[in-house]
């Protein structure tokens, strides 16, 4: 299912994927569902991942969250069924940072689509998160960031061969890539 809407000027375009379920169980309809949902991650940009807050994290929900990782896309964790969380906010945290370590860099917002509860903040999350996956860090503001971070902390040698950091570039956003040339790869 699409849909889109207008927010803020910007035209957020919303896919409604399939659920998945594993290999084994998918039959008829389902495999040409999955065929679209992967198609979907191929040409998207950012992936809400919808847990549900009232059940223990699965397996098959670390698999799916999988798929945003393979993809190089940004992710938001969207916790639904707030108002019945199993935990309190800090432990189911901590136990989804520890499951999906993969995803330790996409923020984490809890709502609950029944009494409308932040959902209206996931809009203006979107479009953060948008920004700071397709921002251009300029050569210089990333060799300040370099020389500072190994002024701080030493680059470890390589049998007795100090390395060297000549220089940072960014060669590509979504998501944002950076090229460290060295004299020791």
């Amino acid at each position: 299912v699409d849909e889109s809407i207008d927010y803020e000027g910007k035209v957020l375009n919303f896919v409604d994927t399939a659920g998945l379920r594993r290999r084994g169980k998918i039959e008829g309809i389902e495999k040409f569902a999955l065929m679209r949902t992967k198609e979907m991650l191929e040409r998207g940009n950012i992936v809400l991942l919808v847990l549900d807050a009232s059940e223990t994290f699965k397996e098959l929900d670390e698999r799916i969250a999988s798929l945003a990782d393979e993809n190089h896309l940004a992710c938001i964790i969207v916790l639904n069924k707030w108002d019945k969380a199993l935990e309190d906010y800090d432990t189911t945290v901590a136990e989804l940072r520890y499951r999906f370590k993969f995803l330790s860099y996409a923020p984490v917002i809890t709502v609950s689509a029944l009494t409308k509860q932040r959902v209206s903040k996931i809009k203006d999350m979107i479009l953060d998160v948008y920004t700071n996956y397709t921002q251009r860090i300029p050569t210089s503001r990333l060799n300040e960031i370099i020389k500072d971070a190994t002024i701080k902390h030493q680059i470890p040698s390589e049998k007795s061969k100090i390395i060297k950091i000549y220089f940072a570039t960014q060669y590509g956003t979504k998501p944002p890539r950076i090229a460290l040339v060295m004299n020791k790869p």
